[in-house]
């Protein structure tokens, strides 16, 4: 028997100007909850030409061919879980991923407990649900139009929990 639990959220990235925000809805799901404690934001960057790559680590590092275009503001996202009841096996998939204001979305790293950092999108992660854990997420983009500056670009997804 598997149980899911969703999660849905979005990464943004201001170009040159603004700044970004997370809302949240806690998910509950009978022994299992899944809570907003950060919220991702991968800042502000300069304006610039197509095929610049941004990448927000789950340590909050910021990588990429162009990461000397980004000014300020980069933080990991951290959802909560909590599980009670013993530990479950589980699998964590990034899917849904919706995009606009001229990105494509590489990879979504997330790092689970103390884990090493992985890829969620795909076919997910494999992960033990124990206890209060976090999940720590970042974004891995690439720019497909040219920025010219004030603009913002959105990336939406779902986080989904199966168990197994």
């Amino acid at each position: 028997m598997s149980s899911r639990a969703h999660r849905s959220f979005e990464r943004l990235l201001t170009i040159l100007l603004g700044s970004a925000s997370l809302a949240a809805v806690d998910v509950a799901s009978a022994a299992f909850t899944i809570q907003d404690i950060v919220s991702p934001d991968l800042g502000t960057a300069l304006a610039g030409i197509s095929g610049r790559q941004f990448i927000l680590n789950t340590d909050e590092t910021v990588g990429g061919a162009d990461v000397m275009d980004l000014l300020f503001g980069a933080v990991s996202g951290q959802l909560e879980f909590k599980k009670t009841g013993g530990p479950q096996d589980a699998n964590i998939l990034a899917e849904n991923i919706i995009t606009s204001g001229g990105v494509t979305v590489n990879a979504v790293p997330c790092r689970y407990h103390t884990g090493p950092q992985l890829n969620c999108r795909g076919s997910g992660i494999d992960v033990t649900v124990q206890g209060a854990r976090t999940l720590y997420l970042g974004i891995d983009l690439d720019t497909s139009i040219e920025h010219f500056g004030g603009e913002t670009v959105i990336v939406t997804y779902d986080i989904t929990v199966t168990f197994v």
